[in-house]
């Protein structure tokens, strides 16, 4: 039997803390938990997607996974990463000793992405994709994106499209690498955009920067993958696709203050941002004003250019 990944909650230890919602987190199921000290037995259907679990908090403890040969042991803590590959059911115990809860985070990659990807990037068929299992791995790269998307799901305001796109991309890009049954290489493409496909994906954001853009929508402007196109693209302008978007949004946000009367809130919903806060927050953090001070700012000026 599988299961979705947005329905495996009814299958884990305990109700997950915090759990990933609505269209930005169409390619990835993240959940923020706290695990129980202890559990005897504990057995999850298999999902069709890839399933990562980054243990984040909590020290050391004795975890044992069942295989074909029987029970598999490690002592694993936090730093300490588990994948398991799609179709695969996993049958887990662990005991931590001193009684206190485990923080971890999981992250499903839906499976149509994780195949696509691979017929994209790698040129190989999906269905030969075999990802070796593993319950206390280290992978800095992983590690450091789950605890970004942990963040993203801690604080919903700061969670975009944008950025939880190209941190699938990765995950997806570093299991096939280092995780995958026989060995596969990413095509050798160092050739950067063009200042022409550049202006099209300017122009691209310019008319949609009021709306969803999606790392796939971009790509697709100037026909690239989404994974090749975000690569490039940061290679070519030294950002990333979210960020890039990101600063336009606040370029335009700036104009915007300075030449209209518009309220704050609809200047957010103008120029993208889910919320006034989270305007406010990204604009502060790039211009070192808030938005209030920068419009005041502004106006300041032009009646000392007046007088």
């Amino acid at each position: 039997m599988e299961v979705s990944s947005r329905d495996m909650e009814k299958y884990l230890a305990n109700p997950s803390l915090r759990i990933s919602a609505g269209p930005d987190w169409e390619h990835l199921a993240v959940r923020t938990r706290l695990e129980p000290a202890n559990c005897r037995y504990l057995r999850i259907p298999a999902t069709p997607d890839p399933w990562l679990v980054l243990t984040t908090g909590g020290g050391p403890r004795k975890t044992e996974v069942r295989n074909r040969r029987g029970w598999s042991s490690a002592f694993s803590g936090p730093g300490n990463l588990a994948l398991t590959s799609p179709g695969k059911s996993t049958e887990i115990r662990w005991d931590r000793g001193d009684g206190s809860g485990i923080e971890t985070i999981h992250v499903c990659i839906d499976a149509a992405l994780f195949h696509r990807f691979a017929a994209e990037n790698f040129e190989c068929d999906p269905a030969r994709i075999e990802i070796i299992d593993g319950f206390a791995q280290h992978d800095h790269l992983i590690s450091s994106i789950v605890n970004s998307l942990g963040d993203q799901l801690r604080n919903p305001e700061r969670a975009g499209r944008l950025f939880v796109d190209s941190a699938a991309q990765m995950l997806v890009a570093q299991i096939l690498r280092k995780y995958c049954a026989f060995p596969l290489g990413l095509p050798n493409r160092q050739a950067g955009l063009s200042a022409r496909k550049l202006r099209f994906v300017r122009d691209f954001v310019d008319a949609g920067l009021a709306g969803k853009l999606t790392l796939e929508d971009l790509a697709a402007s100037i026909h690239m993958s989404a994974y090749h196109f975000a690569r490039t693209f940061k290679a070519t302008t030294g950002e990333t696709p979210h960020a890039y978007v990101t600063r336009l949004r606040v370029e335009r946000a700036q104009e915007l203050l300075r030449t209209s009367s518009s309220s704050m809130p609809a200047i957010a919903r103008r120029v993208g941002f889910s919320s006034k806060s989270h305007f406010a927050a990204v604009f502060l953090r790039l211009t070192g004003l808030s938005p209030h001070r920068f419009r005041g700012a502004t106006r300041c000026d032009e009646n000392d250019t007046e007088m």
